[in-house]
């Protein structure tokens, strides 16, 4: 396609082999959805040409003839995505003339004055000094050296950006006293800043890198010779102290690595044997990905008094980490009635008879409701089991108790992510397992894990802990984080049967694709496994 990206009312210059001399019946799909006739000024055996509409949406782009449909290609929208078109040709390194404020905290929106910064962001990043380990260089090592901490756009931490001014908030886990930024132009030099955290401080300390394999099977494939299969691979997200999780193996390799937080695979005009109506795929097809993960052992300390107000945080973050989605059930009733219960209880505690008001203080008021209050489970429930089932049971798993803690401090107005990913024993076996991060004004993500706090069978490397103190607050390097929050992914194509898997090391909505009529077909999906630790 010439070219990849555009907006409406641009033309798209597709170029093969097979597309048939005149159009027909044929047709272009973008995004999951078919082009009208009015978008095509030309179809031949070797070209089509067409023109964007108002509505195209970006995506899978696919040519159909017939019952057949081409390999896609990924295009994108420029006016969703912010990626410049045209690459100035004047090669200059970004020059930082000035900052404001002069004294920073995390989270804090601040202003960078100067030049050469691009008219958009594209891959372009704010660095920050860090407060972290530095990570050993040896032969062969995959890791690398993180003295900083870029912002991150997962985080909201980008307001705006163009040549001159940039507007960003301070990311988690800076802590130190130089930034810089880094364009395709080149890296500016550092700039001095001072960051202060009154509200208290963050140490990423005593780093780990895992290799981890994801691993799947499709086999016992059925269906006419249009059909598909997509896999949606969770790609393993990246936070303060996560800062590194590289792909170093596909096998075989994905039509495209990185789109939706999710590496896609597509099984299309599959080896079959069977008669001519009916293909049937005798074999095992297997699709496996190993990913260098480096992960920093966390340790936080809060001081209450100082956190600032919720109205200086993200009002995207705020508004998006505080509401009910598909996991955490912040709007139910039961869960506000929970919530009441808990700060009515300890307002009569009070000699003022105030109820509490402060984040932290809530978070640690339910944070000790719910570990000495329910039972958890040593293994988990069933995977169509509700959360909120325990209110009533006393008792769930770390689902449960991950999404009910979720949902009370939502419900409190406090931002909170559920997360997922595995734990990592002593003998490097893993075991699915799912946290939260609360963000707190001036401070940053503040990591906790109710479950193990709550008692939950697990041999940490560290010794000398009492988890129900350690995990509110602290993190050790055997947690790996496969998902950060509720990833939703709408469907390539609105027919296609999808495939979720609740309860499993990711939180996204779909893993898997199914296109065609007849199409029958059974699918393994491994648990992490870790291949090495360095």
């Amino acid at each position: 396609m010439n070219p990849n990206k555009g907006s409406p009312g641009d033309l798209v210059i597709i170029t093969g082999k097979n597309f048939g001399h005149i159009k027909d019946t044929s047709y272009v799909e973008f995004g999951g959805s078919r082009l009208t006739s009015s978008s095509y000024t030309s179809w031949k055996d070797d070209e089509i040409k067409v023109i964007l509409p108002a509505n195209f949406q970006e995506g899978l782009v696919v040519v159909g003839v017939k019952n057949l449909r081409s390999k896609p290609e990924f295009f994108a929208n420029v006016n969703a995505v912010p990626l410049q078109v045209a690459e100035n040709a004047k090669l200059t390194v970004p020059i930082i003339t000035g900052v404001t404020p002069e004294k920073l905290y995390p989270g804090e929106l601040i202003t960078i004055y100067g030049s050469n910064f691009g008219a958009f962001r594209n891959d372009s990043l704010v660095y920050f000094s860090a407060d972290r380990e530095a990570v050993k260089k040896e032969e062969g090592d995959l890791s690398d050296n993180f003295e900083y901490v870029a912002a991150d756009a997962n985080n909201y931490d980008y307001e705006s950006w163009s040549e001159s001014e940039i507007h960003v908030r301070v990311p988690d886990g800076a802590s130190g006293s130089k930034m810089y930024i880094q364009t395709a132009k080149g890296k500016s030099a550092n700039r001095t800043v001072k960051i202060e955290r009154k509200a208290g401080t963050k140490s990423l300390i005593s780093p780990k890198t895992y290799v981890i394999q994801l691993s799947s099977d499709v086999e016992n494939y059925s269906g006419d010779k249009d059909s598909s299969i997509i896999l949606r691979v969770p790609r393993p997200a990246v936070s303060a102290y996560q800062p590194s999780s590289q792909l170093v193996e596909a096998n075989p390799e994905p039509i495209i690595s990185d789109f939706q937080h999710t590496i896609i695979h597509q099984m299309q005009n599959i080896p079959v044997q069977g008669g001519r109506n009916s293909t049937v795929y005798a074999g095992k097809k297997r699709f496996l990905q190993n990913f260098a993960i480096t992960v920093y052992e966390t340790r936080s300390k809060v001081v209450a008094a100082n956190l600032e107000s919720s109205k200086n945080i993200s009002q995207t973050l705020y508004s998006t980490c505080t509401a009910s989605d598909q996991i955490v059930p912040a709007g139910n009733e039961e869960i506000k009635k929970l919530l009441n219960k808990i700060l009515s209880e300890e307002a009569k505690k009070r000699k003022d008879g105030k109820r509490e008001t402060n984040p932290y203080n809530i978070s640690l008021l339910c944070y000790n409701y719910m570990i000495t209050t329910y039972r958890i489970l040593p293994g988990m429930r069933s995977e169509n089991s509700s959360p909120l089932d325990m209110l009533d049971s006393k008792k769930g798993d770390a689902y449960d108790f991950t999404m009910i803690y979720a949902a009370l401090l939502r419900s409190a107005g406090i931002p909170c992510l559920p997360i997922s990913g595995v734990l990592v024993n002593p003998d490097l076996r893993t075991k699915t397992h799912w946290w939260t991060e609360i963000y707190f004004s001036g401070f940053g993500w503040f990591p906790v894990d109710v479950a193990l706090g709550a008692g939950l069978p697990y041999q940490s490397w560290l010794k000398d802990i009492v988890p129900s103190i350690f995990y509110f607050g602290n993190l050790d390097s055997q947690h790996i984080m496969i998902s950060r929050g509720w990833n939703e992914i709408k469907p390539s194509a609105s027919e296609n049967r999808t495939v979720s898997r609740p309860r499993s090391y990711a939180l996204q909505s779909i893993w898997e694709e199914a296109s065609g009529k007849t199409i029958k077909y059974s699918s393994y999906w491994a648990d992490p496994v870790v291949v090495g630790v360095y």
